[in-house]
């Protein structure tokens, strides 16, 4: 198994410098990038209010109300007050009336009183008030919707845009204007020479992962699910470019088309890699099984490390936690990482870190 790592750093006359390590890894993780490896502890976290989760999915800090989304539920949100220790409620009915959800696949952060889901299946971003939730209740704004059935996510920048991410014809990510016209297409996924080959929808879903995007909006991660891979790009008003590219092995695939569906099937040989990735600030936090999927069926999507990453790629900290979770969610000041472990229900653990 080999490795690569590629970074671009620019200096005062714009030389662009790309370096590049390619060496034989001596353990079968990433663990040996990382110069220091520390082990944590969870703490169960408890409430007077029982909560019954599902299958647990994003997850989202703003200020003191944590948010984790239930995939295998009729209530979609759960919402917990961090600060206050309290279990606050299971909100979100999944339909098509007023203030009902059809798929919300993500949860990005927008300001200290709302947040956005991004519905794959309504193809739109919800804009949805924090006080409302506290309140037991779910109100949310439709900020925009897409044309395109093929974004798999959606996230707003900076600049007064949109990025988006999913089942494109070419390219890794599109570029959409706030009244949700193209701008273009740009970056594309890292393969070996044998995939270029394959229709590219086909290699898009092999290569689906999870992306985050930093709290000042121009910079994005993105961290396969299938293969060992983690790309950090800068945002501009008409570009994407990379900042830094890791990449220590390929997704697993083959190709099933018929009747006119796409298909991407893992091989036997496929492994669950990034399972989840969480921002802040300064950091990038990857959470990384590396568990072959064929053994393990769904356990191999539960993970106990996470990689920390500085915004330039630069690996900090392993963590080794003692258990294994399924989503992160950090706290801003990077002082309590939050997760969701079956223990063996979905239970909300936290671990203290100090950055």
């Amino acid at each position: 198994m080999r490795k690569r790592v590629l970074m671009k750093n620019y200096i005062v006359c714009s030389l662009v410098i790309f370096v590049f390590f390619s060496c034989e890894n001596n353990t079968d993780s990433l663990t040996g990038l990382f110069n220091n490896t520390k082990r944590l502890n969870h703490n169960e976290l408890t409430y007077e209010s029982d909560y019954l989760m599902g299958s647990s999915g994003k997850m989202l800090i703003s200020d003191s109300v944590l948010i984790t989304l239930d995939y295998n539920n009729e209530r979609m949100f759960h919402v917990f007050d961090i600060k206050n220790n309290k279990y606050i409620n299971n909100l979100g009915v999944k339909g098509q009336g007023l203030n009902e959800f059809l798929h919300p696949y993500s949860l990005i952060h927008h300001s200290h009183i709302d947040f956005l889901s991004y519905d794959l299946l309504d193809n739109s971003l919800k804009k949805i008030r924090i006080d409302s939730l506290m309140k037991g209740a779910i109100f949310y704004e439709k900020m925009i919707s897409f044309n395109s059935i093929s974004n798999s996510m959606v996230i707003p920048t900076k600049h007064n845009h949109y990025v988006g991410f999913g089942l494109y014809e070419s390219n890794m990510f599109k570029l959409i204007d706030a009244d949700g016209e193209d701008i273009g297409l740009f970056m594309d996924f890292p393969t070996d020479k044998e995939t270029k080959k394959i229709d590219h929808r086909n290699v898009a879903l092999g290569y689906q992962g999870s992306l985050a995007i930093n709290p000042d909006g121009d910079k994005l991660v993105y961290a396969s699910l299938y293969g060992t891979i983690l790309g950090i790009y800068n945002i501009k008003e008409k570009s994407v470019s990379q900042e830094f590219l890791l990449v220590y092995d390929y997704p697993q695939f083959t190709v099933q088309n018929e009747g006119g569906s796409m298909s991407s099937p893992i091989t036997k040989d496929g492994i669950s890699a990034f399972t989840d990735i969480y921002v802040t600030d300064k950091y990038i936090y990857a959470l990384y099984s590396g568990k072959t999927i064929s053994k393990l069926g769904a356990k191999a999507f539960e993970a106990q490390y996470i990689y920390v990453f500085n915004w330039k790629g630069t690996p900090l900290i392993c963590y080794h936690l003692d258990i294994p979770v399924n989503n992160i969610a950090i706290d801003p000041d990077n002082k309590k990482i939050y997760a969701i472990s079956n223990l063996p229900e979905p239970t909300l653990v936290e671990f203290e870190i100090d950055l």
